[in-house]
């Protein structure tokens, strides 16, 4: 089994924030985009989308050909309605022995590592295109 940086960041914000009980999930807008790095698709990343209000965290992973759709919880899809930060890193494959923790990918140049991007998610469906530079 492929266990990823997103499996494991959404399995912490579950324990973090709690499942939730019937009727306590905000509202929520589908989210899908792709990742572009340097002008070309960026497979093996991760997606963070992190409300400005606080709250539950959304992620998603690219594919090879640079596209995401962000994950809410185990049950829900999408992102919370409104402004968000929006962070990327590199993928981590935790049951890769020869990854190297300290450096764990190249999908994501360190230049681009620290770049916050700020978006704002609507009711319905949303593509938000990633583009760095």
């Amino acid at each position: 089994m492929h266990t990823s940086t997103a499996a494991f960041l959404t399995a912490i914000s579950l324990f973090l924030v709690g499942c939730g009980g019937g009727g306590d999930t905000p509202e929520l807008g589908t989210v899908s985009g792709t990742v572009t790095i340097d002008g070309k698709p960026a497979g093996d990343v991760l997606v963070t989308f992190a409300p400005a209000s606080g709250g539950r965290q959304s992620t998603g992973e690219t594919g090879d050909d640079g596209s995401y759709r962000l994950v809410y919880s185990t049950d829900e899809m999408g992102a919370m309605i409104g402004e968000h930060t929006v962070i990327i890193a590199p993928v981590v494959d935790f049951e890769n022995e020869s990854n190297d923790t300290m450096n764990p990918g190249s999908s994501v140049p360190k230049e681009y590592l620290d770049v916050t991007k700020t978006v704002t998610v609507e009711a319905g469906s949303n593509e938000i295109d990633l583009t760095y530079p």
